[in-house]
């Protein structure tokens, strides 16, 4: 076991008794499902924003990054950062559309937007695989990186064993925190991971063996410092960095970055107190996911290259946490330990409610036991999250090797889902029966272009794709509608944009209602963010390596932020500010 001093022992149970601190100031005193999965609709946008952001900051994240780092340098990390276009697009696009809806999950907008019994099966089928299996791939490989973790600070332990007891902890204080006091527990949890992994970076950086950012620059190979890939081998190739900002962003199902917003996403923005803060939480998401984090990880895997350049590919994850042997000053063990117990928390907590508000909202209380008491559902619910803990725990043990290979395996599966989330917004032909096609087709072209075909990633994500939008968009003229009064019901609540909407009006002889959307202005928005998180990031690489065109970087930073400033003025709400 790595020697504690006193600062490291106060600052591992420092989060502990915080967490405690915060369970019984916002813990959930009204014993609703409404406040234990949506804290009443009363979420500020800096609460749900940063909770956002504290889910997708699992500890296994930094391990992810540094097996991309370590096998396709710094430009490896586009097959993340792409997710940024489908994030933007989430902000300006359908925020406000979500928060209109009036939905207490993403799920209940299937029985808002779609009619018949196909629109229950789908519910219901969804609620599933998704609450449940899909949920488990997730949670698997958040467990798997904490079992690369605990040996690193307790190797005469059984990694499993100190798992067990961080799962019931998390079970607790989820059931007993609902939404509102996990997302108070969250804004905490990300502050104390993400200045840790600061301290960390810059003390990694400054180790006598590395000698600064010179002295890192110097002793990489120049493959792995190129923000942008060009092509040459050690690097991500060209063609892909295409197809994932064109492609994967709208085709693929993923977890904090679902197209159209979706999953714990659209569970908080849908907890927030009006549209404004469902925007602007959204945005402070996105940007704080995107880059407000990424560069203490970065440089860490960067240090790890260099201290450690022989890691399998199975291991190389661990280089991250490797690097804490070599020399850190008191308290940074304690700190990070923490820091990677803040994350594994904050990302435990969100999935088990998460899926559990599926599983209870959308299947068990209207299809199987409809009618029950709130007490009874939060007593399902309770049980759903110590059933989902459990499985997931045996997945990890035993289901998993590399937490980049489960990324890989969730973005290829679900490659031709994601496009009909996004049409179901935009276009009234789409229908339950559409979204069922989605879920069915997007295995069955994974197995055939990856298993059987062996198309490589991201290749297979491209063939998927394409292929699946065009039998979607035909099925939509053979399958049968959706009930009239259902979309007439479903336009004016949301307010859509309106042109792929008029043939309903049309078809129904009704009279037209169309709403000002400002597609334009969530357009410029779209672009600016990418503009300011690209350029920002960009010029952060530019000024650490003394390398690049830094002016060119600051100059799409600044014109983002402009951007930015003027979309979000002109698309909130007067009434709400």
């Amino acid at each position: 076991m790595i020697p504690f001093h006193l600062f490291d022992t106060l600052l591992f149970l420092f989060p502990f008794v915080v967490i405690l601190f915060l369970l019984l100031r916002f813990r959930s005193k009204q014993k609703s499902t409404k406040e234990y999965f949506q804290a009443e609709g009363s979420l500020s946008w800096f609460v749900a924003g940063t909770a956002m952001v504290a889910t997708t900051f699992a500890a296994d994240t930094p391990l992810a990054v540094t097996e991309i780092i370590r096998g396709q340098g710094i430009a490896g990390n586009w097959i993340w950062w792409y997710m940024a276009v489908g994030g933007f697009v989430t902000v300006f696009f359908f925020s406000k559309l979500w928060k209109r809806s009036g939905a207490s999950t993403d799920l209940e907008l299937i029985g808002l937007r779609y009619s018949g019994k196909e629109a229950n099966f789908l519910r219901g089928i969804k609620a599933f695989v998704i609450g449940f299996l899909l949920n488990l791939v997730i949670l698997g490989w958040v467990n798997l990186a904490m079992l690369k973790i605990i040996p690193v600070f307790f190797p005469e332990w059984t990694p499993s064993h100190i798992l067990i007891y961080l799962l019931l902890f998390g079970v607790f204080y989820t059931s007993i925190a609902g939404l509102r006091g996990i997302s108070y527990i969250d804004v905490f949890q990300f502050f104390l991971a993400w200045i840790g992994c600061i301290l960390f970076a810059y003390f990694a950086v400054n180790l006598p063996s590395i000698g600064g950012l010179d002295g890192l620059r110097s002793k990489l190979d120049s493959s792995k410092i190129l923000f942008f890939p060009n092509g040459s081998s050690g690097t991500l190739p060209w063609d892909h960095f295409l197809i994932l900002l064109t492609v994967l962003w709208w085709s693929s199902w993923y977890p904090g970055s679902e197209p159209g917003g979706g999953g714990y996403i659209a569970q908080r923005i849908l907890a927030t107190k009006n549209e404004n803060a469902a925007l602007k939480g959204s945005l402070w998401f996105v940007i704080a996911h995107y880059f407000v984090r990424p560069w203490p990880w970065i440089l860490v895997a960067l240090v790890s290259v260099i201290l450690y350049p022989n890691l399998s590919d199975k291991e190389s994850g661990k280089g991250f946490l490797m690097v804490l042997q070599e020399g850190m000053p008191k308290g940074m063990f304690g700190l990070m330990l923490s820091a990677f117990l803040a994350a594994y928390l904050s990302t435990l907590a969100t999935h088990l409610n998460w899926g559990a508000s599926y599983l209870v909202n959308d299947l068990w209380k209207p299809m199987v036991q409809p009618g029950k008491s709130d007490s009874y559902y939060l007593k399902v619910s309770y049980a759903v999250q110590i059933i989902t803990a459990v499985c997931s725990f045996f997945l990890a043990v035993f289901g998993m090797e590399t937490i980049k290979g489960a990324w890989v395996f969730l973005l290829e599966a679900s490659s031709g889902i994601g496009f009909i989330l996004i049409a179901r917004w935009f276009f009234w032909r789409i229908s339950a029966w559409t979204e069922i096609l989605a879920f069915i087709l997007s295995p069955l072209l994974y197995l055939l272009f990856s298993i059987y075909l062996k198309i490589e990633f991201p290749y297979s994500i491209l063939y998927t794709a394409i292929s699946s939008a065009v039998l979607l968009i035909l099925s939509t003229y053979l399958f049968p509608n959706t009930n009239s009064n259902i979309l007439l019901q479903f336009y004016t609540k949301t307010k859509p944009p309106y042109f792929f909407w008029k043939g309903l009006f049309q078809k129904e002889n009704q009279t037209q209602i169309i709403y000002p959307n400002r597609l334009n202005v969530s357009l410029l928005g779209t672009l600016s963010g990418l503009s300011f998180v690209f350029g920002g990031l960009y010029s952060i690489q530019c000024f650490m390596w003394n390398d690049g065109e830094i002016l060119i970087g600051l100059l799409f930073f600044l014109l983002g932020l402009l951007g930015l400033y003027l979309s979000l003025r002109s698309l909130q709400n007067r009434s709400e500010m």
